[in-house]
């Protein structure tokens, strides 16, 4: 996967392809040599800090030791404005998101970002996506931050599938499989114009307590939850069949979002790199009942997960695909309309963290951002604390006003479920910058 990922970033070189997350951290501000000292111990531990990308026999790419690796050339220190804020913080992330991260030297970044807020910092980790995913980012960051005795989640198991050539049936299936994603899917207004390819960053806290008492509720998973809510907010900014409808570009069907989705087996569990595929969700965005868009989204996850391994088709077509072709198939795959937007869930960060003895309160995800695509979002978090990030193409106006409305489409959720509107915004965020206040909104409707 990742050589098929290294494909596809040659072919959107102009659009950085990195997955990231923030940390804060309350404490005082740690001098960035003793932070570098500690990350070069890690690396020390996790060699894969230290490797970069390079070419083989035949051009195939493979990860080796950078001999002239130095933490001076990837841990940096940033101070911004005096009390600039949350505003602050969004600023300074997109400029730096904004920048390339070279594949011909380890491809991550860690800023220490401090002064915009009192009493505290943030961390900014960006890796490229060519060399790890987002379960492998946060397998990282517990390495670097982890404390001892901290244990992460067990993994549910996962059927394994063959490392071996499949049959012609079995590729027959698979390239029918496929090839229904040659239907291209609708978009809307607000996801229409031009991609720019820089990136501009937003998040929503949200108490993850209060996510699975509605996804009980609903007798569904909190990935249930989590789309049902990001398609009714899709509906209430950019409604169906309102503006742009006709516009070149624009069309009549469904919307799909592509879904990444983990492979890793149990005994994958501490391996980075890229263990992922991809499966097509139609988001039911012309659904105008809010629970109905529940059962609509649990009717096609149960479908996934009832054929074993999400994604087996797209990985069978894939093996059957000579090697040297498999970039360019990617690129010509993930080129193609398919997908209107990106939507992940590769589960939250397990404390307790912290970062030179500062403990990390608060963790924000940054989904990587397709060089073709608008937005892409992602559900993560540090233990009960979930936080939902957004990733969204410079052209996209009014962006700012997604995570309001997802989180009024949650309230809407609780409210039919009986359990009242959801904790109070002074509940959740209190005391950092990574969380803004939230302004009154009306309900989207159900």
């Amino acid at each position: 996967m990742d050589a098929l990922l290294l494909g596809y970033q040659q072919a959107f070189p102009a659009a950085p392809f990195a997955v990231g997350f923030l940390l804060d951290a309350d404490g005082t501000v740690p001098c960035v040599q003793d932070l570098r000292a500690l990350v070069a111990d890690r690396a020390r531990d996790h060699p894969p800090l230290t490797h970069r990308l390079a070419s083989g026999r035949w051009g195939r790419p493979y990860w080796v030791v950078d001999a002239d690796f130095s933490v001076d050339r990837h841990v940096h220190e940033r101070r911004l404005p005096a009390g600039s804020g949350l505003a602050g913080l969004r600023r300074a992330v997109e400029r730096l998101s904004a920048a390339e991260i070279p594949l011909n030297a380890p491809p991550w970044q860690l800023w220490l970002l401090h002064g915009h807020r009192p009493g505290g910092i943030t961390l900014l980790l960006r890796a490229s996506h060519v060399w790890m995913d987002g379960t492998a980012l946060n397998l990282l960051l517990g390495r670097m931050f982890g404390l001892p005795g901290r244990q992460p989640e067990p993994m549910p198991a996962r059927r394994v599938v063959p490392e071996r050539r499949p049959g012609p049936r079995a590729v027959g299936r698979a390239a029918a499989h496929t090839l229904g994603w040659c239907t291209r899917t609708t978009t809307i207004g607000s996801l229409t114009a031009t991609p720019t390819g820089r990136p501009r960053h937003t998040w929503l806290d949200v108490d993850l307590g209060w996510l699975r008492a509605i996804s009980r509720a609903y007798e569904v998973t909190v990935n249930d939850i989590f789309l049902a809510a990001l398609t009714g907010a899709l509906r209430a900014w950019s409604p169906a069949g309102t503006p742009g409808r006709g516009r070149r570009g624009e069309h009549r069907g469904q919307l799909y979002a592509a879904m990444p989705v983990s492979t890793r087996t149990a005994a994958e569990r501490e391996l980075g790199g890229n263990r992922l595929t991809t499966v097509r969700l139609a988001l039911p965005h012309g659904e105008p009942s809010a629970r109905r868009r529940v059962e609509a989204i649990r009717r096609q996850t149960d479908r996934h997960k009832r054929r074993g391994t999400p994604g087996v088709a797209e990985r069978l077509f894939l093996w059957a695909t000579p090697a040297p072709l498999r970039p360019a198939v990617m690129s010509a795959e993930i080129m193609s309309r398919v997908f209107a937007l990106t939507a992940s869930n590769p589960r939250g960060l397990v404390g307790p963290m912290a970062v030179l003895g500062r403990p990390v309160t608060a963790a924000v995800p940054l989904p990587a951002l397709p060089g073709n695509q608008r937005m892409a979002v992602m559900l993560g978090g540090l233990d009960g604390r979930a936080c939902i990030g957004f990733t969204m193409d410079g052209s996209v106006r009014d962006c700012e006003r997604v995570p309001e409305l997802v989180d009024a489409e949650l309230r809407v959720l609780a409210t039919e479920a009986g359990l009242g509107h959801g904790p109070t915004p002074t509940e959740i965020g209190t005391g950092t910058t990574l969380s803004a206040p939230r302004r009154p909104l009306a309900t989207t409707g159900g």
